[in-house]
C-alpha cells in the first residue's frame, strides 16, 4: 500500500505515521515503501504522478497552498487515489466532497478513527465493481453501479451513461429500473425519467447538477428542495465515512 502524508506539524505527522504502522501490523498489510512525508502541498505536487499513491493524507491548513488546493491539483492528474483530509475543524464535509475525498479525520483523532478511514479505503476498492443483474438484448447483463453517471428514459428504454463516456440501453420502463437503483443512497430521482449518481456530481447548481465530465443534469423545480436535501445528506454521510 503506497501512502503519502502532507502535514507541516511534526507532532501530527509523527502520530499519524506511528498509527499507520500499528494499523498495518495489525492487519498484516505491508506499507511498502514507508509512507512518504511532505511538509507542504507544493512539495508533493512537484513530484506527484498519476497512480503514484493509493492513499494521500492531507492536512487542510498548510503553509502555502491549502490542502484543498493541493487536492484539486491532485485530481487534475489522478481521479482514483484515496484522499483523506485531516483537520482541526469539523465543518469541512461539503468542501472535501468536491474533490471526491474518501474520509476526513478531525484532530485529535483516535487510532480507531484512523482504522475506520483505512477500512473504508479497502471497502471502496472492493465496492468499485458492485453490480446488479438487469435484462439485456441476449439475456441477463451486469449493470456496474459505481460506474454510472446518470440514466435517462427515452423511447421506452433506459439509456445508461457511464462516467467513462460509454453507455447502453436497457429494455425496461423507468419505474421498474428506478426501483432497482434508488435503494442505493448515491442515486437520486432528480427529474422525471432521469436518475443521477451523486458520485459523478461536481457541483449542485440552482437548477441542475454539474457532473465531473462537464455534463449538465436538470433538476425538477418542484423536486429541488427534496433533491438538495438528499444531496447534502449524502455528502455529509460520505465525508464522515458512513457510506
Amino acid at each position: 500500500m503506497r501512502i503519502a502524508i502532507v502535514e507541516d506539524v511534526p507532532a501530527d505527522w509523527e502520530f499519524l505515521l506511528h498509527s499507520l504502522k500499528v494499523w498495518a501490523l495489525e492487519n498484516r498489510i505491508p506499507l511498502i515503501p514507508v509512507p512518504d512525508l511532505f511538509t507542504s502541498g507544493e512539495a508533493l505536487l512537484s513530484k506527484f504522478q498519476k497512480d503514484q499513491y493509493d492513499i494521500i493524507f492531507l492536512d487542510v491548513y498548510l503553509d502555502g497552498i491549502t490542502g484543498m488546493e493541493t487536492a484539486q491539483k491532485i485530481r487534475e492528474k489522478d481521479g482514483s487515489c484515496h484522499l483523506i483530509f485531516t483537520t482541526a475543524f469539523a465543518g469541512f464535509a461539503v468542501d472535501s466532497y468536491e474533490v471526491n475525498s474518501t474520509y476526513y479525520l478531525v484532530k485529535p483523532f483516535s487510532p480507531q478513527k484512523l482504522s475506520q478511514a483505512m477500512e473504508r479505503c479497502k471497502a471502496l476498492c472492493l465496492e468499485r465493481e458492485q453490480s446488479i443483474s438487469i435484462p439485456g438484448q441476449d439475456g441477463e447483463q451486469r449493470l456496474y453501479l459505481h460506474r454510472i453517471a446518470y440514466t435517462e428514459y427515452e423511447a421506452r428504454r433506459v439509456r445508461v451513461h457511464y462516467q467513462d463516456g460509454k453507455g447502453f440501453s436497457v429494455p425496461m420502463n423507468h419505474r421498474d429500473f428506478a426501483a432497482l437503483l434508488l435503494p442505493y443512497p448515491y442515486f437520486c430521482d432528480c427529474m422525471k425519467g432521469i436518475l443521477v449518481n451523486f458520485e459523478a456530481v461536481d457541483k449542485l447548481m440552482e437548477d441542475h447538477f454539474r457532473l465531473r465530465d462537464g455534463s449538465s443534469i436538470p433538476i425538477s423545480r418542484l423536486k429541488y428542495k427534496e433533491v438538495r436535501e438528499h444531496f447534502l445528506n449524502y455528502t455529509y454521510a460520505h465525508a464522515r465515512g458512513e457510506l
